[in-house]
């Protein structure tokens, strides 16, 4: 790889040892695939939504407040200089719009209902077959098991689409369990575990002999989280750690089998009350139970995969948002064939309600 990509490289390492030495938080997402909002990340609300929503978690529902409904949505303009995510570095723009609908219903005083949908789709304009869709609606309850501790429990289904590459179109579903400790009003950790299953309709499973099966490819995922928040009056500081284990169906050097660690801190600075920064940085560490590198047949795949994530946003008014976006992510392989680094640029108008 060239070597300004592998000072590049350095840099993040030494970012990540300094804020993970100093900041921990949480830094909640969408139903949406968390590989989506990696490389897309305006699929998260703006930042002052993430916020109100935060809030809205604390304080829990005032008494006369039994139903509450919350809406996002942004449509942006974007451009990418590594479409697929290889050596040959196809760019291309692309539009991209967000949705979310969010209804909550106070069932009791300690008991609140949860339900919603979560709509992503991008579209390129030359090489359409990286179009994609993820729709993801959701149902759960949130239970308040003390005034500092909370139960957060969902149900999400999610249909993963790619118009024009069928083999990679996915469904699945997920159940996840977290409870929230508020240690004091500003700060918050956060422990749960998630489980995921998927399911291909239009991929048959390898074999071992590398033929195709009848089955369908399906896969398992695992994953535990541990986070914590700190508030101040202009920080909002936010770490996510995340370990998960993907087992699958597909047989032929257990290709989609992996331990896959994941730490995202995350800064938001408000530089005035309408206009303000967000920051994260991605650390993934990839490694592959089975899978063999292209050169070296003896040598099973590590992956190490760098993501920083900027954006800049201005409150035009109460319910909208003009924000701009920058993301630059590597993957540093020891195999050649997996290696790549992408940036992208965005910017659109965001509107919640």
């Amino acid at each position: 790889m060239p070597s300004k990509y592998f000072r590049a490289s350095k840099i993040f390492i030494f970012l990540f040892i300094f804020l993970t030495a100093s900041l921990w938080s949480f830094s909640p997402s969408f139903a949406i695939d968390e590989e989506v909002i990696d490389r897309y990340p305006s699929a998260e609300p703006p930042p002052q939504e993430m916020e109100k929503r935060e809030e809205k978690e604390h304080v829990f529902y005032k008494p006369k407040e039994r139903l509450e409904v919350t809406a996002f949505a942004d449509v942006q303009q974007g451009y990418d200089n590594n479409v697929d995510l290889d050596s040959e570095h196809h760019r291309d723009g692309f539009l991209q719009g967000t949705a979310n609908l969010d209804v909550g219903y106070e069932a009791m005083d300690n008991l609140k209902l949860k339900g919603g949908i979560d709509i992503f789709e991008t579209i390129y304009y030359k090489y359409n077959v990286n179009n994609l869709s993820d729709i993801s609606p959701y149902a759960g309850f949130d239970l308040e098991i003390s005034p500092e501790i909370i139960s957060r429990n969902r149900f999400i289904f999610d249909y993963f689409a790619y118009p024009n590459e069928k083999e990679s179109t996915y469904a699945g579903i997920a159940l996840t369990s977290y409870l929230r400790h508020y240690i004091s009003e500003d700060i918050y950790h956060e422990g749960g575990f998630e489980y995921l299953r998927r399911w291909y309709p239009d991929r048959k499973r390898f074999l071992s002999t590398a033929v195709k099966g009848n089955k369908d490819r399906v896969d398992s995922r695992y994953r535990v989280k541990y986070n914590v928040g700190v508030y101040t009056e202009r920080f909002l500081v936010k770490v996510s750690n995340q370990l998960s284990y993907n087992d699958s169906n597909d047989l032929y050097q257990d290709y989609y089998d992996y331990w896959m660690y994941r730490l995202k801190p995350s800064v938001m600075f408000f530089f005035t009350d309408k206009f303000y920064t967000d920051v994260s940085l991605i650390y993934k560490y990839t490694w592959y139970r089975n899978r063999t590198t292209t050169q070296d047949a003896s040598k099973k795949e590590r992956d190490n995969t760098y993501m920083l994530n900027t954006s800049l946003y201005y409150d035009i008014s109460k319910n909208i948002t003009f924000g701009v976006t920058y993301s630059y992510s590597e993957n540093v392989s020891n195999d050649p064939f997996q290696k790549y680094s992408d940036s992208i640029v965005s910017g659109g108008i965001y509107y919640s309600f």
